[in-house]
């Protein structure tokens, strides 16, 4: 009996080890892209209120924490060891 082998269907240590890569890295894209729109979110009506002059003092503040944590997020890629390990900035309260 003659057994027939297709070698298409064959997967490699090489090639599992490449799909968790980008499964992670798609992973951490995802995480990433999640806190940004979380931070898109709080700061729509915060800048509303800044931009018709009704904002007040703890919501300019607020604006502020909250902008920052947004370009932290996007600074997240150039960290060390990214995207394996990532010290991920901590949203304001």
């Amino acid at each position: 009996m003659t057994s027939n082998i297709d070698w298409t269907q064959l997967v490699t240590p090489a090639m599992k080890t490449q799909a968790a890569a980008a499964q992670a890295l798609a992973d951490v894209v995802a995480e990433a892209a999640g806190r940004r729109a979380t931070a898109d979110a709080a700061i729509a009506p915060l800048q509303d209120a800044v931009d018709i002059g009704e904002a007040t003092d703890d919501e300019g503040t607020l604006l502020t924490a909250w902008k920052k944590f947004r370009v932290l997020l996007n600074r997240v890629p150039a960290q060390a060891g990214y995207p394996a390990t990532i010290d991920w900035p901590v949203a304001p309260a």
